[in-house]
């Protein structure tokens, strides 16, 4: 027992880290902590801050969107396939990707709600 390694036990981390990666993306951007590139914010006048933002919202909104159209497909064509290991159905896995992509553009909505019922945004 102590000399042998569990079977499985690499995918099933190689799965948790999939999801936590999905899921951690989604979580950084509904804490305003995803990656983001501010030179062009810096040098715009404080007025077209709350434009900036919604036009950020939007581009992140359209990325998920369209990250999860191909997904479902990508799904379709790999998910039944089984991992060798664990004998898991792929889909175990890769369904981590459009559940990110779902997650991410729920709070894209709610941040993009925030933005506009507030007066005034600070920089983004």
């Amino acid at each position: 027992v102590l000399g042998q390694s569990i079977t499985g036990a690499n995918e099933i981390v190689t799965i948790l880290f999939i999801y936590t990666t999905a899921i951690g993306a989604a979580v950084s951007i509904g804490k305003h902590e995803h990656i983001g590139i501010d030179v062009f914010v810096n040098i715009v006048p404080p007025r077209f801050y709350k434009t900036i933002r919604i036009l950020q919202i939007i581009l992140l909104f359209s990325l998920h969107l369209i990250l999860f159209i191909y997904c479902l497909e990508w799904v379709n064509k790999a998910g039944g396939y089984l991992m060798p290991a664990t004998g898991l159905p792929r889909l175990v896995a890769i369904a981590s990707v459009p559940l990110g992509c779902v997650l991410c553009i729920l709070y894209c909505i709610k941040i993009l709600i925030d933005v506009i019922d507030t007066s005034s945004v600070e920089k983004p």
